[in-house]
């Protein structure tokens, strides 16, 4: 952690620095992968932990919520220093559209598209787009692996297995990896 407080003093010393940016969104983007990554991986274990049948409309439980908070506000962190990152906007769709499918499709959509506008070249964001736009035919656009039900494990003769569709990720393998 000292590394990470000696770069976040010297950037909020001299945030117009490029060098003292670029390793500020650096170490601070990682955090925002790890608190994204914590965010899926409570939902995953939310579902196991309260038995929800895979085609059940369900509410994230608080501490769920509360992980995907963190993550985005993370997110909204690092384009505060560097509002026109690609991809920090990517992955902060990414994590919108994930959180809440239907509520966040919208919002993503808008983020996808904006970055397209300025670099139509970027094949990543078009390919993005078309996997928010497009309902996923493999999971009926839940988001959840189809395999396991969105637990990352499989039981078989009363052994419990890691999932290896999604490699115990518990997303669907097809639309969840964006």
């Amino acid at each position: 952690m000292a590394a990470t407080d000696l770069v976040a003093r010297a950037f909020a010393a001299d945030p117009s620095d490029p060098h003292v940016r670029d390793l500020y969104v650096g170490l601070h983007l990682a955090r925002a992968i790890r608190l994204a990554a914590t965010a899926r991986e409570a939902r995953r274990a939310d579902i196991a932990r309260r038995a929800i049948p895979y085609d059940t409309e369900f509410r994230d439980s608080p501490n769920v919520e509360a992980a995907f908070e963190e993550a985005l506000r993370a997110h909204d962190d690092l384009l505060g220093a560097d509002p026109g990152n690609e991809k920090v906007l990517v992955m902060k769709a990414a994590l919108l559209f994930r959180r809440d499918r239907e509520k966040g499709r919208a919002e993503a959509l808008e983020i996808l598209r904006r970055i397209q506008e300025v670099h139509p070249e970027n094949r990543q964001v078009a390919y993005a787009i078309k996997k928010v736009e497009r309902p996923c035919p493999r999971c009926g656009d839940t988001g959840f692996c189809p395999y396991c039900a969105g637990r990352g494990t499989k039981t078989f003769v009363r052994v419990e297995r890691r999932c290896e569709r999604c490699h115990g990720q518990g997303i669907c393998p097809v639309c969840g990896i964006l």
